[in-house]
Parts: C-alpha cells; sequence; structure tokens
C-alpha cells in the first residue's frame, strides 16, 4: 500500500471517528439552572399597580410558589417566578451555543386542579437596546404554553421563542434586533398566561436546564474539510483544481444553510403572543374583538356613541408574493402591522380579518375624523421604506358603526374598499350608510 493510499486511509479513519464521537457526545452539553447557585425570586402584578400576593419556598432542588391573583385597576394579574443568573442586569450567560430548553414545572389552579397556560421568558440584555435600571427594556424571548402535572421533562427548542411583538413596539426596537437573541440571557422568568383568572395557584419546578454542543456541528464541519484541503494539496499537488472547485461547493453549501436559518428565525413568528393573537403578525384575530364589538354595539345603542372601522387591504400584494416569495410576503405583513401600530391610538382595535385584509376598529371617532385616520395610514404606508426595497399601498374603506350591528357595518367598509380598488387603489373610500355616498 503506497503513502498516498495510507494517508487517504488514515484521514477516512479519522474522520469516521470524530462524527462518531460527536454523535455520541458532540450534542450532549447541559446546564443547569438550580436555586442554590441561581436566586429564584417571586414577582407579581404589584409592580404594575396590581394587588396579587405571592410566596416563594425552596426545597432543595425544587421550589414551589404558592400566590393569589386579585382583581385590581391592573387588567392582566399575573403572579410567577424570575431566575436572577447574576446581581447586575448587564451580566449573563451566553446560551448562543445551546439549542432546546428542558423544563419540568407544573402550574395548577388550586380551585379546581386544573393545569391553566404559562408564559417562560429567557431575558436577554444588549447595550445597543437594553437600559440596566429599566427592566422593560431588556428583550422578551419567549413562548406561553399549556404545561400538565407530572409529565416530567418538556423540551422546547429555542427556535421557538420568538420577540414579543407588544415589546418591540413599545420600545421602538429596529427590524436588526427584532430577532430573537440569547447571547446575554440575564433572567429565566415564568408567570401565569394571559387567561388566567383571580384565585389562588400552584407553580411548581423542578428543573430547569438546557441543551447544547460541545462543538457546533459548522466548526467540525469545516475542521474536517480543513484537514482534508490540507492533506489533499499535500498529497494531490496535481488536482489543486479541483479542490478549489470543492471549496467553492463547501462555501455555497454554508450560505445555503445560513440562508435557510434566516427562514427558521422569520418563522419565529408562528408562535403566538397569546390565544387571540394572529401567529404571524402579532395582531389580534377575530375571536379576541367578538366579545368586544358587542360591548362596543350595546354602547351605540345606549348610549349613541360611535365606532370607526377602517377596513385594510394591502394593493397588489400577490404580486409581492409571486415576485419575492412567500417568506418575504410574511415579513411584510409583520412590518404592514408595526406601520398601523405606530399610528393607531392605544385604545384602537386592530385585527388581522384574513390574508392581507385588516381592520382598525377605532372608537369614538365621527366619519371626518374616521377619514382623516383612514388617510394619514395610507401615507404611513405609502412613505415607509420597505423590507424589499419597492414602495407599497393600500387601499381604505371607511364605515361608521352607530346602531345597526357590527357586521352590517363591516359588510359597509368592505363594500367601501371593493370601490377604493375599482377606483384605482392607494386611496380611501368612505360608505356613509343606505345613501351610499362616498
Amino acid at each position: 500500500m503506497s503513502f498516498i493510499h495510507r494517508s487517504v486511509l488514515f484521514m477516512v479513519v479519522i474522520t469516521i471517528l470524530t462524527v462518531q464521537l460527536y454523535r455520541m457526545y458532540g450534542d450532549s452539553r447541559v446546564k443547569v439552572i438550580p436555586p442554590h447557585l441561581y436566586s429564584y425570586l417571586a414577582t407579581t402584578d404589584t409592580y404594575n399597580g396590581g394587588l396579587s400576593t405571592a410566596s416563594l419556598d425552596v426545597n432543595g432542588k425544587e421550589v414551589t410558589l404558592t400566590c393569589e391573583l386579585k382583581e385590581s385597576d391592573y387588567a392582566w394579574p399575573y403572579c410567577g417566578i424570575s431566575i436572577h443568573l447574576y446581581p447586575e442586569a448587564e451580566r449573563g450567560l451566553d446560551f448562543s451555543s445551546y439549542h432546546t430548553v428542558r423544563l419540568n414545572v407544573d402550574l395548577t389552579n388550586l380551585a379546581d386542579n386544573s393545569h391553566p397556560r404559562m408564559r417562560f421568558y429567557m431575558r436577554n440584555y444588549n447595550p445597543d437596546y437594553s437600559v440596566p435600571d429599566n427592566e422593560y427594556t431588556h428583550k422578551y424571548n419567549g413562548i406561553e404554553y399549556s404545561p400538565a402535572e407530572g409529565q416530567g421533562l418538556l423540551e422546547i427548542p429555542l427556535y421557538s421563542l420568538q420577540v414579543m411583538t407588544w415589546w418591540l413596539v413599545d420600545n421602538n426596537i429596529p427590524i436588526k434586533h427584532s430577532a430573537p437573541e440569547f447571547s446575554n440571557i440575564n433572567k429565566i422568568e415564568f408567570a401565569t398566561g394571559s387567561g388566567a383568572g383571580p384565585g389562588h395557584y400552584k407553580m411548581e419546578i423542578k428543573e430547569v436546564s438546557l441543551v447544547g454542543t460541545y462543538i457546533p456541528g459548522e466548526t467540525l464541519f469545516m475542521s474536517l474539510l480543513l484537514m482534508w484541503v490540507v492533506g489533499g494539496s499535500v498529497l494531490l499537488l496535481g488536482e489543486i483544481r479541483r479542490n478549489h472547485h470543492v471549496i467553492n461547493q463547501s462555501a455555497t453549501r454554508q450560505e445555503h444553510l445560513r440562508n435557510i436559518n434566516r427562514s427558521l428565525r422569520a418563522q419565529n413568528f408562528q408562535y403566538a403572543e397569546l390565544a387571540h393573537r394572529d401567529a404571524l403578525t402579532g395582531a389580534m384575530n377575530r375571536h379576541a374583538v367578538r366579545d368586544w364589538l358587542k360591548v362596543q354595539q350595546e354602547k351605540c345603542v345606549s348610549e349613541g356613541c360611535t365606532v370607526a372601522i377602517l377596513y385594510l387591504d394591502i394593493d397588489y400584494f400577490k404580486q409581492v408574493n409571486d415576485q419575492y416569495g412567500h417568506a418575504i410576503g410574511d415579513d411584510i405583513l409583520r412590518e404592514f402591522v408595526m406601520v398601523i401600530f405606530s399610528i393607531i391610538k392605544q385604545d384602537h382595535r386592530l385585527v388581522r380579518w384574513g390574508g392581507e385584509e385588516f381592520i382598525v376598529f377605532s372608537p369614538g371617532l365621527d366619519k371626518e375624523e374616521a377619514k382623516e385616520l383612514a388617510e394619514h395610514i395610507r401615507h404611513g404606508v405609502e412613505n415607509h421604506i420597505w423590507v424589499h426595497g419597492d414602495p407599497l399601498t393600500c387601499s381604505i374603506g371607511v364605515a361608521i358603526l352607530d346602531t345597526e350591528r357590527s357586521t352590517e357595518a363591516i359588510a359597509r367598509a368592505d363594500e367601501a374598499l371593493y370601490m377604493a380598488k375599482h377606483l384605482g387603489r392607494n386611496r380611501v373610500q368612505v360608505n356613509e350608510g343606505e345613501s351610499h355616498d362616498s
């Protein structure tokens, strides 16, 4: 057997051995977050002016929180556990090389022994947007899920966590910082879910840990590739051009992998912040606004108030999807919602009605005020610089809900939208009721 053959065989053996060792040990790095090493603290809505109470008990590796959620002026009572990884807010742990969080956490409603939904956050501190003494500026990477008592370890991939839309809007976060980050996690938090009502609850934490890799697969791949390139260059000088071609192909594959990773991060928004949030955009869905509309309709009949209905549709959105693909289309829908959120008031309701159609419900506005708001939104969309680099417009149909049924007012707004599109798009059309003047 020649020296070249022995060298190639040696590299083959080294490669197979390395891959097998990586498969056995490379993905088994575990970081446990026990109460004897980190600070476990009880949290309640008292920070927001609520009245809920909580007490924390640490027994060895297990932590138990008992709390009572109370009604108050704060609309979303909650309690939970906050794990502080370091005393300093600016300091945290780098979990960017970890891929999965394992949770053994139970939440029980003591009144009926049910297991309501709960929220899980990994808070990231980044000096580009975070302020040390303002916890609200520390990024919320989170998810809301349904635990089940005694189910053992629940594994959640880190890519399933999303940045909360309300946090992005409230802190005016630029797009470059809108993705999840795990490079400097300073707190891990658990809290009762959005639907938890007043009552007594018990939260038990048996284990919190993260699973990662000792050696990233890409690093291992590059190391093995370098070995083969160097070995091939020494042994097969006559085939330099072929090796160069192999390296270029490898670089292309890496770029393809990076593109796939970017697409996967964009899909994190499919995990909605709340059950009545649209999974893609973070806007409300029809179910969330149904009861609110019923109340508003009754007020309009009994008190004579009005609700402006703005029916919005992105012009030529199908062409955007056809030209740039659905991933860019999804990014535009999320950006469209952020543009509208920056214009409407806090008491307005933005609802994704379907596809690229959205409705803004604005209580207390008359026809002229509603038309003015619609024009403001239209100009905001028209003047915004969009992620795909091309201009984008929208058409808006306006109707006023007074004493009729909400479905009828929405239908009139839909008719006005149809007329706006028929008349050339990028315009506001008002349906004034039975006269149908606009």
